[in-house]
Parts: structure tokens; sequence; C-alpha cells
């Protein structure tokens, strides 16, 4: 499994549900960039990168491969943008 070598918060504009966007270096070797925090009624959640379909549904530009990887992501992401906060 790839190492988070850097995680990056930016803050969001104004007060919608975006509330920052966030890049993650893997290994030194890629960035994964447009990764979004988000406030829901279940509190913060983490969006990965996607775009809109002709059909109008999103989908993702990245994904982790495992359940694991994703939570290695979120928990990643949270954790820096709290300290942050």
């Amino acid at each position: 499994m790839a190492e988070i070598t850097e995680v990056r918060i930016y803050k969001a504009r104004g007060d919608g549900a975006v509330k920052a966007y966030a890049s993650v270096s893997l290994d030194n070797e890629f960035v994964v960039k447009g990764i979004k925090v988000l406030e829901g009624e279940n509190g913060l959640w983490v969006s990965m990168p996607s775009r809109r379909a002709k059909d109008g549904t999103f989908q993702d530009i990245f994904h982790p491969a495992s359940k694991e990887a994703r939570e290695k992501i979120v928990n990643a992401v949270l954790e820096a943008y709290r300290e942050q906060v």
C-alpha cells in the first residue's frame, strides 16, 4: 500500500457544504488533487475527485482500490483538516 507522504489542506470560501479541498502525495511520486472535505448531516466526510458524466451522474477520477486504502486517505485528510481548523 502506498505511503501518504504529504497532505495539504486548502480552505473553501463561503459557508457551503464544502469546507476544504485537499491534495495528497503518495510515496513522494504521485499527487491526487481535488479531494473535498464536506460537512453533512452526520458530520465531516471526504469525497474523492470526480467529474460529471453526460447522464448527470458523478464518476470518481481517482479512487482507492480497497476499503483499507480509502480509510487511510480519509483519515489522513480529516486529521490534517482538523489540525488546521
